[in-house]
Protein backbone atom coordinates (compact mmCIF):
# COMPACT_ATOMS: atom_id res chain seq x y z
CA UNK A 1 0.00 0.00 0.00
CA UNK A 2 1.39 3.21 -1.10
CA UNK A 3 1.84 6.26 1.79
CA UNK A 4 -0.71 8.56 1.92
CA UNK A 5 -1.18 11.88 -0.38
CA UNK A 6 -0.50 13.45 2.61
CA UNK A 7 2.72 11.63 3.55
CA UNK A 8 4.11 11.36 0.27
CA UNK A 9 3.59 15.58 0.18
CA UNK A 10 5.98 16.03 3.28
CA UNK A 11 8.44 14.22 1.66
CA UNK A 12 7.89 15.93 -1.35
CA UNK A 13 8.60 18.81 0.12
CA UNK A 14 11.60 18.04 1.83
CA UNK A 15 13.61 17.43 -1.51
CA UNK A 16 14.88 20.74 -1.38
CA UNK A 17 17.01 20.80 -4.69
CA UNK A 18 14.04 20.35 -7.06
CA UNK A 19 12.26 22.96 -9.07
CA UNK A 20 8.49 22.86 -8.42
CA UNK A 21 7.89 21.21 -11.84
CA UNK A 22 10.64 18.42 -10.37
CA UNK A 23 7.88 18.41 -7.27
CA UNK A 24 4.94 17.86 -9.70
CA UNK A 25 6.39 15.00 -11.63
CA UNK A 26 6.90 13.59 -8.67
CA UNK A 27 3.15 14.03 -7.35
CA UNK A 28 2.47 12.92 -10.99
CA UNK A 29 4.66 9.59 -10.37
CA UNK A 30 2.23 8.88 -6.91
CA UNK A 31 -0.49 8.89 -8.53
CA UNK A 32 0.99 6.81 -11.42
CA UNK A 33 1.59 4.40 -8.96
CA UNK A 34 -1.81 4.24 -8.18
CA UNK A 35 -3.42 4.26 -11.71
CA UNK A 36 -0.61 3.59 -14.15
CA UNK A 37 -0.18 6.02 -17.37
CA UNK A 38 -2.89 8.45 -15.44
CA UNK A 39 -3.05 12.25 -17.08
CA UNK A 40 -3.15 15.17 -14.85
CA UNK A 41 -3.04 18.92 -16.07
CA UNK A 42 0.04 21.55 -14.80
CA UNK A 43 -3.08 23.22 -13.21
CA UNK A 44 -4.24 20.36 -11.39
CA UNK A 45 -0.69 19.84 -10.12
CA UNK A 46 -0.25 23.28 -9.16
CA UNK A 47 -2.88 22.80 -7.43
CA UNK A 48 -1.24 20.07 -5.10
CA UNK A 49 1.32 21.60 -4.75
CA UNK A 50 -0.27 24.68 -3.07
CA UNK A 51 -2.81 22.78 -1.11
CA UNK A 52 -0.50 20.29 0.53
CA UNK A 53 1.81 23.52 1.41
CA UNK A 54 4.97 22.28 -1.20
CA UNK A 55 5.30 25.23 -2.88
CA UNK A 56 4.02 28.26 -4.46
CA UNK A 57 3.90 28.20 -7.75
CA UNK A 58 1.61 29.06 -11.16
CA UNK A 59 0.74 26.57 -13.67
CA UNK A 60 2.30 28.18 -16.72
CA UNK A 61 5.63 28.25 -15.27
CA UNK A 62 5.18 24.43 -13.74
CA UNK A 63 4.01 23.02 -17.52
CA UNK A 64 6.97 24.51 -18.74
CA UNK A 65 8.92 22.83 -16.42
CA UNK A 66 7.48 19.54 -16.97
CA UNK A 67 7.95 19.93 -20.75
CA UNK A 68 11.47 21.03 -20.67
CA UNK A 69 12.52 17.86 -18.15
CA UNK A 70 11.59 15.55 -20.86
CA UNK A 71 10.34 13.06 -18.85
CA UNK A 72 6.47 13.04 -19.54
CA UNK A 73 4.38 13.65 -22.58
CA UNK A 74 1.62 15.92 -22.93
CA UNK A 75 -1.72 14.48 -24.66
CA UNK A 76 -5.30 16.40 -24.55
CA UNK A 77 -6.06 15.59 -21.01
CA UNK A 78 -2.54 16.13 -19.21
CA UNK A 79 0.78 14.65 -18.44
CA UNK A 80 1.45 11.35 -18.64
CA UNK A 81 5.20 9.81 -17.61
CA UNK A 82 7.01 8.43 -19.73
CA UNK A 83 8.02 4.76 -19.18
CA UNK A 84 11.76 5.24 -18.59
CA UNK A 85 10.73 8.21 -16.26
CA UNK A 86 9.79 6.22 -13.39
CA UNK A 87 12.80 4.75 -12.54
CA UNK A 88 14.26 8.20 -12.63
CA UNK A 89 11.56 9.95 -10.13
CA UNK A 90 11.66 7.11 -8.20
CA UNK A 91 15.44 7.73 -7.75
CA UNK A 92 14.76 11.31 -6.13
CA UNK A 93 12.45 9.36 -3.49
CA UNK A 94 13.93 8.04 -0.24
CA UNK A 95 15.30 4.64 -0.78
CA UNK A 96 13.33 2.64 1.73
CA UNK A 97 9.87 4.23 1.07
CA UNK A 98 6.75 2.20 2.69
CA UNK A 99 4.64 0.69 -0.01
CA UNK A 100 6.46 1.98 -2.39
CA UNK A 101 8.68 -0.36 -4.99
CA UNK A 102 12.78 0.19 -4.99
CA UNK A 103 14.11 1.45 -8.32
CA UNK A 104 16.01 -1.78 -9.93
CA UNK A 105 17.56 -2.17 -13.19
CA UNK A 106 15.06 -4.06 -15.33
CA UNK A 107 17.73 -4.92 -18.20
CA UNK A 108 18.97 -7.05 -15.28
CA UNK A 109 15.41 -9.01 -14.60
CA UNK A 110 13.61 -11.67 -15.60
CA UNK A 111 12.33 -10.15 -18.45
CA UNK A 112 14.16 -7.02 -20.25
CA UNK A 113 12.33 -3.97 -20.25
CA UNK A 114 12.17 -3.16 -23.80
CA UNK A 115 10.14 -6.31 -24.28
CA UNK A 116 7.41 -4.80 -21.47
CA UNK A 117 7.34 -1.37 -21.83
CA UNK A 118 4.96 1.00 -23.22
CA UNK A 119 2.44 -2.15 -22.94
CA UNK A 120 -0.72 -1.26 -20.92
CA UNK A 121 -0.27 -0.50 -17.29
CA UNK A 122 -1.58 -3.56 -15.71
CA UNK A 123 0.72 -5.71 -18.01
CA UNK A 124 3.72 -3.12 -16.77
CA UNK A 125 2.86 -3.42 -13.23
CA UNK A 126 2.55 -7.13 -13.52
CA UNK A 127 6.22 -7.36 -15.10
CA UNK A 128 7.74 -4.88 -12.78
CA UNK A 129 6.90 -7.29 -10.07
CA UNK A 130 8.10 -10.56 -11.52
CA UNK A 131 11.51 -8.82 -12.00
CA UNK A 132 11.44 -7.33 -8.53
CA UNK A 133 10.66 -11.22 -7.39
CA UNK A 134 13.34 -12.44 -9.55
CA UNK A 135 16.17 -9.93 -8.39
CA UNK A 136 14.96 -10.63 -4.84
CA UNK A 137 15.29 -14.44 -4.94
CA UNK A 138 11.41 -14.78 -4.87
CA UNK A 139 11.25 -17.60 -7.10
CA UNK A 140 8.34 -19.11 -6.32
CA UNK A 141 6.45 -15.97 -6.64
CA UNK A 142 8.66 -14.88 -9.48
CA UNK A 143 7.23 -17.70 -11.42
CA UNK A 144 3.27 -16.82 -9.66
CA UNK A 145 3.63 -14.08 -11.54
CA UNK A 146 5.13 -15.38 -14.56
CA UNK A 147 2.02 -17.73 -14.63
CA UNK A 148 -0.45 -14.52 -13.96
CA UNK A 149 1.57 -13.06 -17.26
CA UNK A 150 1.45 -15.68 -19.73
CA UNK A 151 -2.88 -16.01 -18.55
CA UNK A 152 -3.52 -12.24 -19.02
CA UNK A 153 -1.36 -11.90 -22.23
CA UNK A 154 -3.37 -15.15 -24.01
CA UNK A 155 -6.42 -13.81 -22.88
CA UNK A 156 -5.50 -9.99 -24.74
CA UNK A 157 -4.79 -12.06 -27.70
CA UNK A 158 -8.43 -14.32 -27.94
CA UNK A 159 -10.15 -10.70 -27.27
CA UNK A 160 -8.48 -8.61 -30.22
CA UNK A 161 -8.32 -11.45 -32.02
CA UNK A 162 -12.28 -11.77 -31.79
CA UNK A 163 -12.00 -15.30 -30.55
CA UNK A 164 -12.48 -14.93 -26.84
CA UNK A 165 -15.79 -17.29 -27.15
CA UNK A 166 -13.09 -20.30 -27.62
CA UNK A 167 -11.81 -19.71 -24.05
CA UNK A 168 -14.94 -19.12 -21.93
CA UNK A 169 -17.07 -21.78 -20.77
CA UNK A 170 -20.74 -21.87 -20.59
CA UNK A 171 -21.20 -19.48 -17.77
CA UNK A 172 -18.72 -16.86 -19.76
CA UNK A 173 -15.82 -17.06 -17.31
CA UNK A 174 -12.57 -17.63 -18.65
CA UNK A 175 -10.98 -21.10 -18.52
CA UNK A 176 -7.96 -21.87 -16.61
CA UNK A 177 -4.43 -21.89 -17.19
CA UNK A 178 -4.11 -25.39 -18.63
CA UNK A 179 -7.05 -25.05 -20.70
CA UNK A 180 -5.58 -21.68 -22.09
CA UNK A 181 -2.58 -23.49 -22.81
CA UNK A 182 -4.03 -26.10 -24.74
CA UNK A 183 -6.17 -23.72 -26.70
CA UNK A 184 -3.25 -21.32 -27.52
CA UNK A 185 -0.86 -24.04 -28.83
CA UNK A 186 -3.06 -25.64 -31.12
CA UNK A 187 -4.04 -28.92 -29.52
CA UNK A 188 -6.53 -31.02 -29.24
CA UNK A 189 -8.28 -29.83 -32.64
CA UNK A 190 -8.17 -25.78 -31.42
CA UNK A 191 -7.29 -23.26 -33.74
CA UNK A 192 -4.62 -21.82 -31.85
CA UNK A 193 -3.18 -18.04 -32.67
CA UNK A 194 -0.12 -18.79 -34.51
CA UNK A 195 2.71 -19.08 -31.95
CA UNK A 196 6.35 -20.42 -32.59
CA UNK A 197 7.47 -23.53 -31.71
CA UNK A 198 9.75 -22.31 -29.50
CA UNK A 199 6.65 -20.06 -27.98
CA UNK A 200 4.57 -22.83 -27.63
CA UNK A 201 7.46 -24.84 -25.77
CA UNK A 202 8.62 -22.14 -23.22
CA UNK A 203 4.53 -21.54 -22.89
CA UNK A 204 4.32 -25.42 -21.49
CA UNK A 205 7.64 -25.18 -19.43
CA UNK A 206 6.22 -21.55 -17.44
CA UNK A 207 3.11 -23.00 -17.14
CA UNK A 208 4.29 -26.18 -15.34
CA UNK A 209 6.83 -24.47 -13.04
CA UNK A 210 3.80 -21.73 -12.23
CA UNK A 211 1.78 -24.35 -11.11
CA UNK A 212 4.03 -26.09 -9.14
CA UNK A 213 5.07 -22.71 -7.32
CA UNK A 214 1.29 -21.96 -7.05
CA UNK A 215 -0.31 -25.18 -5.65
CA UNK A 216 2.51 -27.78 -5.22
CA UNK A 217 2.99 -27.98 -1.92
CA UNK A 218 6.41 -29.45 -1.37
CA UNK A 219 7.74 -28.14 -4.49
CA UNK A 220 10.07 -24.85 -4.06
CA UNK A 221 11.85 -23.21 -7.11
CA UNK A 222 15.54 -22.27 -7.06
CA UNK A 223 17.24 -19.71 -9.48
CA UNK A 224 17.80 -22.60 -12.26
CA UNK A 225 14.20 -23.36 -13.06
CA UNK A 226 13.70 -19.69 -13.72
CA UNK A 227 17.04 -19.02 -16.29
CA UNK A 228 16.58 -22.18 -17.97
CA UNK A 229 13.11 -20.03 -19.11
CA UNK A 230 14.28 -17.14 -19.49
CA UNK A 231 14.84 -16.63 -23.15
CA UNK A 232 11.94 -18.56 -24.38
CA UNK A 233 9.50 -16.38 -21.92
CA UNK A 234 11.13 -13.29 -23.60
CA UNK A 235 10.18 -14.68 -27.07
CA UNK A 236 6.94 -16.16 -25.83
CA UNK A 237 5.81 -12.21 -24.53
CA UNK A 238 7.09 -10.51 -27.56
CA UNK A 239 4.75 -13.40 -29.32
CA UNK A 240 1.43 -12.84 -27.80
CA UNK A 241 2.16 -8.99 -27.46
CA UNK A 242 1.98 -8.87 -30.66
CA UNK A 243 -0.66 -10.96 -31.34
CA UNK A 244 -2.47 -8.89 -28.72
CA UNK A 245 -1.79 -5.53 -30.55
CA UNK A 246 -1.47 -4.25 -26.82
CA UNK A 247 2.55 -2.51 -27.39
CA UNK A 248 2.07 0.90 -27.53
CA UNK A 249 5.74 1.25 -28.68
Amino acid sequence: MNPSLEDFCEIVGGLQKKTNAEKALALLWYHDQEQPNIAMTAGRLTRLLSDHHIGSANSVAVGDGIRKSKLAVERSAGFVLKPGSRKLIRAWLPEHLEGVQPTMDHGAGFLPEPVWRSNRGYIEAVCRELNGCYRAAYYNAAAVMLRRLLETLIIEAYEHLGREAEIRDGAGNYFMLADLVERACGEKGHLGINLGRDAKTALKDARQIGNWAAHARRFIAHAPDLTKLQSGARILVQELIQIANIGRA
